[in-house]
């Protein structure tokens, strides 16, 4: 890896991409066209302007002792400064929440990540620098990828601590008792600023594995990691990509990484997301990287795809299979998140299928199967990573007002056998994580209700989904609707 001639390639960018001019938020609208209130479920998107102070929650029924600990989630929550309104789902500054469970109940905080970025604007009292999907008045030139991070994806723990992650820089360290920022996370000189992804993946001996994507460049790279469990890098090595496709997630099995890059491709505009074109007729690629090495072992070309989020991966003797949350388009990304941020209403991208690939490495064929559920935010068991277990995700309803999931699904990749739990109108399902316990374990998700203005969490049996949460904790405040967490046990 060349240094100089790769940060410089990385600074220029991202200052190129900051550097157009400006429209007012405050020009856009915020709701539905012709009426003077916002859709019910757009609470979810109005955003706070403080960190939120240690609360009790309200708890029905009972938090077994085997699921102490806490619930950490990330997601985007600070909206608008000095009247100014951010136009897209991935702009807003990240704010942890933290969930403890314990013998005397449930409590909730929340704090947002102090990152240069919030610091910066805290101070000045505006917006200072363009988002990924939002233009700010007057903005300020980026000097290089952290200039703009709102590390407000994902919260994951590594040795100790944890990281708070966006997917086009650093990820920073959080105090996992007081929710502080302790630092900006550097693995190495040379990969100081560099994209570290929001969805890290470990092995079966607790070693990080993750990736960077940097399309923006006229050469688009991606840089892979290997940290272990100590949180010291291991290895890093950058490769050039053959286009530059929208690259969010990947897929760890025992011997390989596996890469799609997507028909999602970057050219013209004046966004990071409006660069973003969806051409269907561009096949994308699986790129499979060599754990061993990093080295790139195979590039395989499937149909046109867009997929944010996988689930696991796992092999056998007739190759490596994984299950991937797969769109027909770019669309929740390029219009869906844009109106979801701006709280307006539909119409709004087609559901995510939950699909199957097995791999043949040594014919470099792949075979391509929908498990016919429509399914989002998937997770499984991390004690065992790389076997074809039931995945936990959540589901959209045919109906739904806002395109965004009533349901809390289990899927078994191997049968097609799933479970589903529906809340019904009113109610938004976030990201369900595997706590272990029992024979089968439990899963835990927030959710907004959002026709009683509050937040709240929910655990299940998942050998008896269908049957409702056997524990769920509320509290009157409505929470902005996030992304992604871990949970660490008591």
């Amino acid at each position: 890896m060349d240094r100089r001639d790769f940060i410089r390639a990385l600074v220029a960018g991202s200052a190129a991409a900051a550097a157009h001019h400006a429209v007012p938020f405050a020009a856009a609208s915020s709701h539905l066209p012709g009426s003077d209130t916002p859709p019910a479920w757009a609470i979810g998107f109005e955003g706070l302007g403080d960190d939120l102070s240690l609360t009790a929650m309200k708890v029905e029924g009972t938090v077994p002792e085997e699921c102490y600990g806490t619930l950490y989630r990330n997601g985007p929550a600070l909206y608008e400064r000095a009247g100014e309104r951010y136009q897209h789902w991935f702009d807003p500054d990240g704010m942890i929440q933290a969930f403890r469970l314990g013998p005397a109940g449930v409590t909730h905080e929340g704090r947002f990540v102090r990152t240069r970025k919030f610091l910066e604007e805290s101070e000045a009292g505006r917006f200072l620098y363009n988002g990924a999907g939002s233009q700010v008045a007057d903005p300020q030139p980026a000097s290089n990828n952290d200039t703009a991070n709102p590390a407000n994806i994902n919260i994951q723990p590594l040795a100790g601590e944890l990281l708070a992650l966006w997917e086009a820089g650093s990820a920073h360290s959080i105090d996992p008792t007081t929710l502080e920022t302790r630092e900006r996370k550097i693995w190495s000189d040379e990969l100081d600023g560099v994209p570290f992804s929001a969805h890290p993946k470990y092995d079966d001996r607790g070693d990080l594995w993750n990736i960077g994507s940097v399309p923006w460049l006229g050469a688009p790279k991606l840089v892979l990691y290997h940290i272990n469990a100590g949180g010291v890098l291991q290895k890093a090595k950058l490769h050039a990509l053959d286009f530059a496709g929208y690259i969010h997630d990947f897929v760890l099995t025992p011997r390989y990484l596996v890469v799609l890059n997507s028909s999602a491709v970057f050219g013209t505009g004046e966004t990071f997301v409006d660069r973003m074109h969806w051409d269907p007729n561009r096949a994308s690629q699986l790129l499979v990287f060599d754990r061993n090495d990093l080295s790139l072992a195979r590039v395989i070309e499937v149909p046109a795809a867009f997929v944010f989020h996988f689930g696991n991966g796992w092999e056998d003797a007739s190759g490596l299979h994984f299950t991937a949350c797969q769109y027909e388009n770019a669309d929740i990304t390029v219009s869906s998140m844009r109106k979801m941020a701006q709280q307006s209403g539909g119409p709004l991208h087609a559901p995510p299928e939950l699909m199957r690939y097995d791999v043949d490495l040594r014919s470099g064929r792949c075979s391509i199967s929908a498990l016919a559920v429509p399914m989002e935010f998937p997770n499984f068991d991390l004690r065992r990573p790389f076997t074809p277990q039931t995945l936990l995700g959540t589901g959209e309803r045919d109906a739904s007002e806002s395109g965004l999931a009533s349901a809390l699904l289990s899927v078994n990749p191997q049968s097609g056998e799933f479970s589903r739990y529906d809340y019904g109108d009113g109610v938004i399902v976030q990201e369900p994580l595997y706590l272990k316990g029992g024979a089968e374990g439990y899963a835990m998700h927030a959710f907004l209700d959002y026709e009683k203005h509050r937040s709240g969490i929910a655990l299940f049996r998942i050998d008896r989904l269908n049957e409702g949460p056997i524990m769920t904790a509320t509290m009157e405040r409505v929470l902005p609707l996030g992304f992604h967490g871990c949970f660490m046990p008591a």
